[in-house]
């Protein structure tokens, strides 16, 4: 099975494009960890930046819906970027908006 789920943050505004006529938006969601030092007891908050893309009217909607900063919830599969490129990219299946509606209706 390959199947991920993520809430976070978008780190900046989706990026849509058109390959072959069809739709494609990516953006890149930052999550958090949490750590506390045992030593010191002093919190860090550690970043985790995951690309995703999303195609065709998915894709319309989130770069319609979804800005820098809005905190957004994904169901994606994971591939690799291309046979040569070994990084991977998360394919969004579904989303939702993790934000009270009135943010998103812009």
């Amino acid at each position: 099975m390959n199947h991920c789920s993520f809430t976070g943050f978008l780190t900046e505004d989706p990026r849509l494009h058109e390959s072959n006529g069809v739709s494609q938006a990516r953006f890149t969601i930052v999550t958090y960890n949490y750590r506390t030092a045992k030593s010191t007891g002093e919190k860090s908050r550690i970043p985790t930046f995951i690309s995703c893309e999303a195609w065709h009217t998915g894709a319309e909607t989130i770069c319609k819906l979804f800005k820098k900063g809005s905190k957004i919830h994904v169901h994606a599969s994971a591939k690799h970027i291309s046979k040569d490129n070994r990084d991977i990219i998360f394919r969004v299946n579904e989303f939702d908006s993790s934000s009270p509606r009135e943010d998103i209706d812009a």
